[in-house]
């Protein structure tokens, strides 16, 4: 991984003068670049202006910073880049920074571990400042019970995303979204997922599920590394007893149910991957 600190006065990226790690994340956004194409790119962009405003730096945001975020990425392979508004200490002075990340491994299935612990972020309403804390407990998860997520829980036990997911659920023919009220970050690819959905006339409702249904849905982890996946085992530490649950269909028609979710998913999937395009010079 490389990072970059932001000059605002000349426009440029500069090496920083010490380990950037050192400081304090306020706000940050990632996105998938493969070859050069990636998705909704414009949508980082102003979800990233948007939060970078909420800590008073909305105005370095500007399109010479594009420009060099762009110069930066690879032309070929597999990258995962974020921008981030790093503060030097607290109350101290704050500024941008760009890392340039190689692509996580990307799966299709998930293994995900509800916790006995209700969402335990500090600023859950904006992407940066828990990073740190979300990835010890998806470590944690992966040493504890081989789980790849964790779902994130109001105290009345509804979800609300996972750790580095956002939540999306089928009832029937209608896809599902988190109620609003529960405080999900606003996701890029669940947006997108959201408005092919409604091109498609698919009915879309915002509602909550509670992490014991579960297993009577079809439900999607979503965002711009891997796109959908289905929850394919649960891990339920809430139970009386730690318990592994799989999503179960209603016999008798459970194979012909499995099999047209599967293919919804890579349906969705698809489409995703049409929608990339070409990171060009701005």
């Amino acid at each position: 991984m490389t990072v970059w600190v932001w000059n605002s006065q000349e426009s440029r990226f500069e090496k920083p003068p010490e380990d950037v790690d050192k400081w304090t994340l306020l706000a940050a956004d990632s996105w998938l670049v493969v070859d050069g194409r990636v998705r909704a790119f414009d949508r980082h962009q102003a979800r990233f202006a948007d939060t970078a405003g909420q800590v008073g730096v909305g105005a370095l945001v500007s399109a010479e910073l594009w420009a060099s975020v762009i110069e930066k990425i690879p032309k070929t392979g597999e990258w995962f880049p974020r921008v981030d508004v790093l503060e030097q200490a607290t109350g101290g002075s704050r500024m941008l920074a760009f890392r340039l990340r190689p692509a996580p491994p990307r799966t299709r299935k998930l293994r995900v571990l509800i916790p006995s612990y209700s969402d335990p972020r500090s600023t859950p309403g904006r992407k940066g400042p828990d990073i740190a804390l979300l990835e010890q407990l998806r470590k944690q998860a992966r040493e504890e019970y081989d789980c790849d997520e964790v779902l994130l829980l109001s105290e009345d036990g509804y979800i609300i995303e996972g750790a580095t997911t956002s939540l999306m659920w089928w009832d029937g023919g209608t896809l599902c979204l988190p109620d609003p009220s529960l405080g999900a970050l606003t996701g890029v690819t669940s947006a997108v997922i959201r408005d092919e959905a409604c091109a498609q006339s698919i009915p879309v409702e915002y509602k909550r599920i509670h992490h014991s249904s579960i297993v009577q849905r079809d439900v999607w982890l979503v965002n711009a590394a891997s796109g959908v996946r289905r929850v394919r085992e649960v891990v339920d530490v809430r139970a009386s007893q730690h318990r592994l649950q799989l999503p179960n269909p209603t016999p008798p028609n459970e194979l012909k149910l499995r099999l047209s979710r599967i293919e919804r998913t890579e349906r969705f999937n698809r489409f995703l991957e049409r929608t990339k395009s070409q990171l060009c010079p701005l």
